[in-house]
């Protein structure tokens, strides 16, 4: 791993990491501003899921900025280190739609805190847009996919190679005993 992009992906992570800490220690603070995405989301949960789930769904808002919050340390750890990664970062990605739904501004807001809460949005789309594109990063190599279709290619051209060689081998050999038969027709002719 290149010591730019340990960097790079640990500076990602430092951001998730101390506001999952944050939210998890000290959910109080961001409970007011979840409070209304709670009420329209965990209905909307409990009706997608099936029924013998939906009453396990937590309606508590201080719940769900927990659970944003773990999501963020542990996907922002596994982000950091390198362990899991890709996985990592597909842990941020809804504790980052969490954020985004909290700071979303609301119809009734003045326009001093809507222009306050865009910036703060935009920043949290930002960053959910870099979670969304670390979740398909290969740490500069290929795919295995790719990887494996090359392979198939090499296989196969292999083989193609082998086949004309041993073709080749077939109609040297095959000349060669038509030679022999010819030879010996002209003996056994005269």
């Amino acid at each position: 791993m290149s010591l730019i992009r340990f960097a790079a992906r640990s500076m990602f992570a430092g951001h998730f990491v101390t506001s999952g800490l944050r939210a998890v220690r000290e959910p109080e603070d961001l409970t007011a501003r979840a409070e209304d995405f709670t009420q329209k989301a965990v209905p909307l949960v409990q009706r997608l899921v099936p029924a013998s789930y939906s009453s396990h769904i937590p309606q508590e808002t201080k719940t769900w900025v927990r659970i944003a919050g773990f999501l963020k340390i542990v996907g922002g750890s596994m982000f950091a280190t390198g362990i899991g990664r890709r996985l990592g970062a597909c842990f941020l990605v809804p504790a980052t739609l969490l954020d985004v739904a909290m700071v979303w501004p609301d119809k009734h807001a003045g326009p001093a805190e809507k222009a306050e809460r865009r910036a703060e949005a935009l920043q949290h789309v930002a960053l959910l847009g870099a979670a969304v594109l670390a979740t398909q990063d290969l740490q500069g190599q290929p795919s295995l996919g790719w990887r494996a279709e090359q392979r198939r290619q090499q296989a196969s051209a292999q083989v193609s190679e082998k086949a004309k060689a041993a073709s080749a081998m077939t109609r040297k050999s095959m000349r060669k005993q038509a030679r022999k038969a010819k030879k010996l027709a002209k003996r056994v002719t005269r």
